[in-house]
């Protein structure tokens, strides 16, 4: 019989690796349990501190057992106290939380994943559309994309139609505001000949000026200033006041060649040059609507004067212009022609010998 080999002396003395790994294994445990009893204790002393809870630790009592005088002493030593941990309940309801967290984030990726999946459909879709549409479009003929493009311009064409169809019916419903115009016999204006009143219209005020009776006194008051004006070439008068107006004239010695059989001849003399009208007051006369009433001053002027034989002239400012309509409409209806002066702001009433003659209608 055949005998086994003999270890060899360096086999003998080699340290053993079966040894070295149990050692190995046991630390790493040991180790392990450690952890776990470090982790559990600061687990329960987090968990007591957010709750508030103190332990109460009972000192230890002597227990003193019923002996003998002679009998020794004995103490009992004390009872540490149990630790308490979370229960077992508590555990299983923190588990259960911890995995319904996770299954609601699970069904939420999977929620995404078919939404980012249903996106990549519709993308591909509309892609695939897309180039079918340009596809087809390219595969038409020159007389089908003529005629795609005609009926575009037919669509066109049919909603500008029925725009304007709105914009006609609109113009038939609406109904613009009717004004009343008045209407004059003579509409053509006509130089005045003949007898001739005036009056002033400013700041909604009428008032009469007696013209005539002013110019005689000019003229009986001129005769005064006759020799002054050749003597200085130019007089300066004031006659008035006459219903609340003064009337300022000038005189002017003008001289004049004339050519005659007997050669050039001069002559010359004393001429007016104007004059102008100022009131004594801007409140002379009366408001429009009061002397348009009957019995006021303004009806005595009027029903005193021959509608057929004189004209009205009214020397009118800008600020009066509605007022003057007011007064022409009804002079009209009494059977009186009017003339109407326009004069700019602040500026007076005035005439000369090479000055118009008034229009009335």
């Amino acid at each position: 019989m055949r005998r086994p080999a003999k270890k060899s002396s360096g086999d003998q003395n080699a340290p053993s690796l079966d040894s070295f790994l149990d050692v190995v294994t046991n630390l790493v445990g040991i180790l392990i349990i450690l952890i776990m009893v470090v982790g559990i204790t600061a687990r329960d002393a987090i968990v007591d501190a957010a709750a508030g809870k103190t332990e109460s630790v009972e000192p230890p009592t002597l227990s003193i057992p019923a002996r003998s005088a002679t009998a020794p002493v004995e103490l009992a030593p004390p009872t540490p106290p149990e630790p308490q941990g979370p229960s077992l309940e508590e555990l299983k309801g923190v588990a259960q939380d911890i995995a319904s967290i996770q299954n609601q984030i699970m069904q939420a990726q999977e929620q995404a994943k078919l939404a980012f999946e249903e996106r990549n459909q519709l993308q591909l879709f509309l892609t695939s559309a897309e180039s079918t549409l340009d596809q087809k479009q390219s595969e038409l003929s020159d007389s089908k994309q003529r005629e795609v493009m005609q009926q575009r311009e037919l669509l066109q064409i049919t909603q500008q139609l029925e725009q304007m169809y709105d914009q006609i019916e609109s113009i038939h419903q609406y109904q613009p505001e009717v004004k009343e115009l008045a209407h004059y016999p003579t509409p053509l204006a006509k130089t005045v000949f003949g007898q001739e009143e005036h009056f002033r219209l400013k700041n909604g005020r009428i008032s009469y000026v007696p013209m005539e009776r002013l110019v005689e006194a000019m003229k009986n008051d001129a005769r005064n200033h006759l020799d002054r004006a050749r003597r200085d070439g130019k007089a300066v008068s004031r006659v008035g006041p006459m219903n609340g107006f003064i009337m300022e004239y000038t005189l002017v010695n003008r001289s004049y060649e004339m050519d005659t059989a007997l050669g050039t001849a001069t002559r010359g003399g004393v001429e007016l040059l104007n004059f102008t009208l100022e009131p004594e007051s801007e409140d002379v006369g009366f408001p429009v609507e009061e002397a348009l009433r009957p019995g006021s001053r303004f009806r005595d002027i009027i029903a005193s004067l021959d509608p057929g034989r004189t004209t009205i002239t009214v020397w009118t400012y800008p600020d009066s212009y509605a007022s003057f309509r007011s007064v022409r409409d009804d002079l009209y209806e009494i059977g009186f022609t009017t003339a109407a002066r326009p004069l700019p702001k602040d500026y007076p009433i005035g005439g000369s010998p090479s000055g118009s003659r008034s229009s009335a209608q």
